[in-house]
């Protein structure tokens, strides 16, 4: 039997399949497909794709950091060209325009110069302020960001500076009590409170500053010219310190006229008691130490831009008298306080401040002005005095000849009587004997008799030697010393005046703080009760000075670098 041949499209051309090269192919052709079939559902190979993949992620992530970290760096450079530019441009003693300044710096650095636009420049008037502000953008070329489409970054960079010429207003609260002749406490001042004064000014440029010097002891005079700002009680005008009530210590302000030099006291204006004059230290005729000094060394300076003055001021200081802490730290921060400014303003006309002063001084809210008390003592509060109400004004119980043999002499007793309501007698001393009139008025007696006033029999002698001279002949040691007592307020509770006096010391010095003042302390060979007072008074401890000797000079030189130092902070 003959082979059957087929044709069949899987042979080749002219080949003829047989029934078992058919069977052949086909299994064949199985095998293909099932190697197809497990190439597509074969997973080996898939870690090493998602790895390209991974890895081309991490390439343009690291590319993204390199491009981040050159505007960075960039940004920084621009920031600290900027920050030193500005700072130049600001500068007072800068001639160069501002603008100008600023472009300068970026183009030494190799850095594009800002534009107009990008720079605000502001001074002012007086060119008393100058403000620099840059807002700059540069936009930083991408290396590999470019890849997704980011082909730069932006680099901000943001400067201002302003230097102001700021106010200095300093009160310098100055211990003249007795106690300073000691041991050269006075004599180590003032070299050492001049050289404040020229370290202070050498570090304030001219007309900035404006400086008070308080010189206390038991009370603190106005002085005739300074005292034309106030309103004070007219018992008498030979002498000029207030009296303040227990509430002026919780404020620094001060009530000054309302109304010009000269005129009457505007509506609402206060008036001040004025202290008596009278000599509560010694028994002398006439008094030579009065409780409200009158010399001319011994009264506020105040408002002096004039460096030259205050150290001749200095140089004239003596010292007496007891010591008012209170007192003199009280004015100290009133010569600070914007309540003054009226009297400022009437000085500026009168000639008596320059015209730099005008404003002055300044508002509390006025951050660029700086305003100082420097207060020091060698001691601690001691008494106060003050006359009883019976006996600061009005007619006195004692009356005096105004024969001219007596006119050279008011220590001569003899021209003097005093009267005696309960007798409804006079004294006469001539006669040593009471009468129904007083010498002067009889029969015989010479010239006629005058009544004094209490500011006038003040004025004249001393309370103790009126005690002694007059009340003691005419009565006896006993009335003598009780009316002693009586008649002015006497340390009879000696500790309880004090605490007071130290109780208004530490309420005037935390108005003070409160306000913003800088209070600066120093106790010159204080007592432990004087120091502590100090320290509590201070602004903070950095702000207190214990110190001895020549010491003293250290201790102002501290502060005068302290003040240049806040004054470039504040």
């Amino acid at each position: 039997m003959s082979d059957l041949r087929v044709a069949s499209p899987l042979s080749a051309p002219g080949r003829a399949f047989t029934p078992k090269s058919i069977v052949r192919s086909l299994a064949q052709t199985d095998r293909g497909l099932s190697r197809v079939a497990r190439f597509a559902s074969s997973e080996r190979g898939s870690l090493v794709v998602f790895s390209l993949f991974c890895f081309l992620c991490m390439l343009i992530l690291a590319g993204v950091a390199l491009d981040v970290m050159h505007t960075e760096e960039r940004r920084t450079r621009l920031q600290n060209t900027l920050d030193r530019a500005v700072l130049a441009a600001a500068d007072l003693n800068q001639t160069l325009a501002p603008k100008d300044v600023v472009k300068d710096y970026f183009t030494k650095s190799g850095l594009r110069a800002p534009l107009d636009s990008e720079i605000d420049a502001s001074a002012g008037d007086m060119d008393e302020w100058r403000t620099v502000k840059v807002n700059l953008r540069e936009q930083v070329p991408t290396m590999f960001m470019r890849l997704v489409g980011t082909t730069s970054l932006t680099a901000p960079a943001v400067g201002a500076a302003e230097e102001r010429i700021g106010l200095v207003e300093i009160s310098l609260v100055l211990d003249v009590s007795g106690s300073m002749n000691s041991n050269s406490r006075l004599t180590n001042l003032k070299p050492a409170a001049k050289a404040f004064v020229d370290q202070v000014f050498d570090n304030v440029e001219g007309g900035r500053l404006s400086m008070s010097i308080i010189p206390y002891s038991t009370q603190v005079s106005l002085g005739t010219d300074f005292s034309r700002y106030f309103n004070l009680t007219s018992e008498h005008t030979t002498s000029h310190c207030i009296e303040f009530a227990r509430t002026d210590y919780q404020s620094s302000a001060v009530s000054p006229k309302s109304t010009p030099v000269g005129d009457a006291p505007g509506i609402g204006d206060r008036v001040y008691q004025r202290n008596g004059h009278f000599d509560p230290f010694n028994a002398v005729v006439p008094p030579s130490l009065t409780n409200c000094p009158t010399m001319a060394n011994r009264r506020i300076l105040p408002f002096s831009g004039d460096r030259e003055a205050l150290k001749s001021y200095i140089d004239a200081l003596t010292a007496s008298g007891n010591t008012s802490i209170d007192i003199g730290m009280k004015w100290g921060a009133a010569l600070v306080d914007p309540s003054m400014q009226y009297p400022v303003t009437q000085m500026i006309a009168q000639g008596s401040a320059p015209s730099d002063f005008d404003g002055r001084p300044a508002a509390y809210s006025d951050t660029s002005t700086l305003k100082v008390v420097v207060i020091m003592t060698d001691g601690e509060n001691t008494t106060e005095y003050r006359l009883r109400d019976d006996y600061d004004h009005g007619p006195s119980r004692l009356w005096r000849s105004d024969a001219a043999t007596w006119a050279s002499d008011p220590s001569n007793v003899k021209q003097y009587s005093i009267y005696d309501a309960t007798r409804n007698q006079y004294y006469s001393f001539d006669k040593s004997e009471w009468r129904d009139e007083p010498y002067g008025n009889g029969a015989g007696d010479p010239g006629d008799a005058i009544q004094m006033t209490w500011p006038e029999v003040w004025a004249t002698m001393s309370i103790d030697w009126f005690a002694n001279k007059i009340i003691a002949p005419a009565y006896n040691n006993t009335v003598r010393n009780t009316w002693r007592s009586d008649s002015v307020a006497e340390p009879v509770a000696n500790e309880y005046i004090r605490d007071d006096k130290d109780a208004r010391t530490i309420e005037i010095c935390s108005a003070a703080k409160e306000q913003g003042i800088k209070v600066f302390t120093i106790g010159f060979e204080a007592p432990t009760r004087g120091l502590n007072l100090l320290r509590t008074c201070a602004s903070s401890p950095a702000h207190f000075y214990s110190v001895s000797g020549l010491q003293i000079a250290d201790a102002f030189a501290g502060i005068a670098s302290s003040i240049s130092k806040l004054r470039l902070t504040e």
